[in-house]
């Protein structure tokens, strides 16, 4: 089942002509995440792991990704999904400038983690850029997945709530 195809449709009039068109711009919001926390588990994505991939792991079919998005409050899979280590080098590269810009400082760290500034006198850890980015992207590795034996109800729910 396609995410869309739970949306409702209808004739729209674009300039003299009607077009069926779906209304995209529906959205619907979980409850922290839903009713009962019981629900929900929280995962840890591997490296590389598309959400589809995980859906299928979780729910036998790729087609639901867009249940792990909605219990996780995801508005661009691009930016909030783990990416995998040779993308995140890539990415890396893009953001510093090459190769040599993933390992300038990007901050100072006390041994106990309390960004400090470059002059603070005590013990101080250099981050790289690369460090950094690794830190953020591995804090999105941890996925809130939606239970299985839910799966039929929560689907049932969200074609409910997105058709009104």
């Amino acid at each position: 089942m396609s995410y869309f195809s739970n949306f409702p449709s209808g004739m729209l009039k674009i300039g003299n002509e009607y077009k069926y068109v779906t209304d995209i711009f529906r959205r619907v919001y979980t409850k922290a995440p839903t009713v009962n926390y019981s629900e929900i588990e929280t995962v840890t994505i591997p490296d590389g792991y598309t959400i589809e991939q995980v859906s299928d792991l979780y729910y036998s079919s790729p087609e639901y990704h867009w249940v792990i998005a909605i219990v996780n409050n995801f508005v661009d899979i691009r930016e909030e999904w783990p990416k995998a280590n040779s993308d995140l080098v890539e990415y890396c590269k893009l953001k510093y400038g090459g190769l040599e810009g993933i390992y300038q400082v990007h901050h100072y760290e006390t041994p106990d983690g309390l960004i400090v500034q470059s002059t603070y006198s005590g013990e101080k850890i250099e981050i790289t850029n690369m460090q950094y980015e690794e830190t953020l992207n591995d804090a999105k590795r941890e996925v809130k997945i939606l239970q299985p034996k839910y799966l039929t109800y929560f689907v049932s729910k969200f074609k409910t709530l997105i058709s009104r």
